[in-house]
């Protein structure tokens, strides 16, 4: 049994409060002590038994086995890093550091927890999923495109990201329908979705598309993630 890569992502930069590495995120009073460098970063010293074997030219270092081991952390408890150590961690993040700056905010806002993404994160992926879904366009269409439908189009594109970090993140959906969606954009944006009570004609298609584009980005963004999972599945049984 692996790990999701979407549980994987949020869980290698959530720290509980009672942890080891959260006292070591916390602002030191001495300036000359060191610690992480930004939020969500931690460092690779993990904690290892070392493994030896014979040779001609005595005992030599084998290889190494973490004290605690990827099968165990799936035995209990939300937070599987818990049970593995900074190591591991920094494996996860290095993974989604390979990524470009939309993906990597795209998981950001998706599966990290609250504290790591920005306001930045959230337009950057809106920019992503405005410029993918208007080049998708047939051109004769969106030149005979008002300009407010193109506005309530761009709004309702942050309504398709807030679906989609429901379904993802929630197990379900606070936008439970096209009157909920008409709601949300009112609420925080001051703009009401018209023609709502028709929107399997008027609505139904672009949002079917946005959805797409966002799953589309989301098989990118864990690529790399479950890459480096199954390694580390692979270096665990290994060294078992």
């Amino acid at each position: 049994m692996r790990l999701s890569a979407r549980k994987a992502w949020h869980d290698a930069f959530y720290i509980p409060k009672d942890d080891a590495l959260a006292r070591a995120r916390t602002p030191k009073k001495n300036a000359d002590e060191k610690g992480p460098k930004q939020p969500g970063q931690v460092y690779s010293q993990g904690w290892y038994r070392n493994l030896y074997k014979e040779t001609e030219k005595g005992r030599v270092l084998s290889g190494r086995k973490p004290l605690v081991t990827a099968s165990e952390s799936l035995k209990g408890g939300s937070d599987f890093f818990e049970r593995w150590d900074a190591m591991w961690r920094s494996r996860i993040q290095a993974a989604i550091k390979t990524l470009p700056k939309p993906l990597r905010s795209f998981g950001a806002i998706m599966y990290a927890p609250a504290t790591e993404f920005s306001a930045e994160d959230c337009e950057r992926v809106h920019e992503y999923l405005q410029n993918e879904f208007f080049k998708a366009l047939d051109k004769d269409r969106l030149l005979a495109m008002q300009g407010k439908r193109i506005v309530r189009l761009k709004l309702l594109m942050y309504a398709a990201m807030r679906h989609h970090r429901d379904v993802v993140f929630g197990g379900g959906s606070t936008l439970s329908g096209p009157a909920a969606i008409s709601r949300f954009l009112y609420h925080l944006y001051g703009e009401r979705l018209p023609s709502v009570q028709n929107w399997a004609e008027h609505w139904a298609a672009d949002w079917d598309k946005m959805l797409g584009i966002l799953d589309n980005m989301e098989r990118k963004a864990l690529a790399p993630v479950a890459n480096e999972i199954g390694l580390m599945s692979e270096e665990q049984e290994g060294v078992a």
